[in-house]
């Protein structure tokens, strides 16, 4: 079954949708203190997840708490992975790692960035990643042996650029980068586990264009707990995913 990840735990330890949206998820991405987070946050959210039996991973990122860790950086890997084993000891135990904004998207199309990462992932005993699948990080954790659970996003908006064959998120920017109804991203979901392929756009911006059916295998789909429709679609695609199995190979 597609299992439901969610990044939580960036909004203090009581935020209303955050805590409710526990109740819907499989595995909870929590913040350790790169981006947002901090022990206090850590501590109760992993206890949360116990109670619910829902599984965690570690979500690092860039050290960038004033961009949200969403902007791409330039680190050398000594200084970059210093950052990391800071996070990850706020979660000991945990053998799962998802990366934040900038670092997940840099990780993606960097090759060198992908097999340094994938390196330190190996060295920290992390057994699984999660992460778009086809990406850079993915192919550098498989051929060291490690799983990855391929992502897609729920409520994001994809764009597929022909030249470079390369499909990715719609940049934040543009104010349709997500989806603001609930239904819009339900449909969304429902083609990736029944069908096995995203529609992405090729002129973001102004206006929508050049519809196309683009494979997307995934594992899991991911709802951000910041997004203005994250818990109503939590909760529908929980009851949805009783439900469904994925049609496609």
């Amino acid at each position: 079954m597609i299992k439901i990840n969610c990044d939580i735990g960036e909004r203090g330890i009581d935020h209303p949708v955050d805590l409710a949206l526990m109740d819907y998820i499989h595995i909870a991405n929590i913040a350790c203190g790169g981006h947002s987070g901090n022990p206090e946050t850590v501590n109760a959210f992993r206890t949360l997840a116990d109670k619910k039996r829902i599984e965690v991973s570690a979500h690092l990122s860039y050290p960038d708490p004033m961009n949200f860790g969403r902007a791409s950086m330039e680190m050398p890997m000594d200084q970059l992975t210093a950052s990391l084993n800071e996070q990850m000891a706020l979660m000991p135990g945990v053998r799962v790692v998802k990366f934040h904004g900038g670092l997940y998207h840099d990780s993606c199309n960097r090759p060198n960035l992908a097999d340094g990462l994938s390196r330190w992932l190996k060295k920290m005993n992390v057994e699984t990643l999660i992460a778009p699948h086809g990406s850079e990080i993915m192919k550098a954790c498989v051929n060291r042996g490690m799983d990855v659970l391929s992502e897609a996003f729920a409520e994001r908006r994809y764009v597929y650029d022909p030249k470079d064959f390369r499909l990715s998120l719609m940049e934040r920017i543009y104010p349709e980068s997500s989806f603001d109804r609930c239904e819009d991203a339900l449909r969304q979901c429902l083609t990736l586990i029944r069908y096995g392929f995203v529609e992405a756009y090729g002129a973001p911006g102004d206006k929508l264009t050049d519809i196309r059916k683009i494979s997307l295998p995934c594992d899991t789909l991911c709802i951000h707990s910041d997004s203005k429709i994250a818990l109503e679609l939590g909760e529908a695609l929980s009851k949805t995913l009783r439900n469904e199995r994925p049609v496609h190979d």
